[in-house]
C-alpha cells in the first residue's frame, strides 16, 4: 500500500482577510487542520475529516461571516492538493452531511454566518467545523499532499 499523507495544516487555514475597514482589528482567527491522515487509493469509501475555524472578537461584532478561498485549484467545484506535479481532488464542506461546499459565495460554493459566540475574557468567541472529504477511487503517488486555504472574515 502506498503512504499518501493527505492535510491542511492548521497554517494554512489560519491566513486571515478582514473586511471591514472600520474594525480592521475586530477579530483574530485560529484554525485546526483538515488532517486526512493516510489516503487508501483502493479504498471504496471517501476519507473524510474535519477541522475547525475559530474567531476571537470584538464584543460589538455579532454575527461574523467567514469565507474559504478556493485553494491552488481556483476551483470549488474541486479543490485540489498538490504533492509536486501530483494532485489530489478534496473539498471542504459546512457541514458533516458533505452537501454545501464552503467556499465564498461564487461558483456553487456558500459562505458561513456564524451566530451566537460565547463571550470569554472580553471578547467574542465563535467556533465552526470545517468537514473535508476525498472522494475514492483517486490513483495518485505517495506523497505528502497540502493545499492552501485563505480565510475571509466579514463582519
Amino acid at each position: 500500500m502506498r503512504r499518501i499523507d493527505a492535510r491542511l495544516p492548521a497554517a494554512t487555514l489560519a491566513a486571515l482577510a478582514l473586511l471591514g475597514a472600520e474594525r480592521a482589528a475586530a477579530c483574530t482567527v485560529s484554525a485546526t487542520g483538515v488532517a486526512f491522515g493516510a489516503y487508501d487509493p483502493q479504498s471504496p469509501a471517501p476519507d473524510d475529516s474535519a477541522g475547525e475555524i475559530a474567531l476571537a472578537c470584538h464584543p460589538s461584532v455579532q454575527a461574523p461571516t467567514v469565507a474559504l478561498s478556493a485553494g491552488l485549484s481556483g476551483l470549488f467545484s474541486s479543490r485540489t492538493m498538490r504533492s509536486g506535479p501530483a494532485t489530489l481532488d478534496y473539498n471542504l464542506y459546512t457541514s458533516a452531511a458533505y452537501a454545501l461546499v464552503w467556499g465564498d459565495g461564487t461558483g456553487g460554493s456558500t459562505t458561513v454566518t456564524l451566530g451566537g459566540g460565547a463571550t470569554s475574557g472580553g471578547e467574542r468567541i465563535f467556533r465552526r467545523d470545517i468537514y473535508g472529504r476525498i472522494p475514492a477511487g483517486q490513483q495518485v503517488p505517495a506523497g505528502t499532499y497540502t493545499d492552501t486555504i485563505m480565510v475571509t472574515v466579514i463582519f
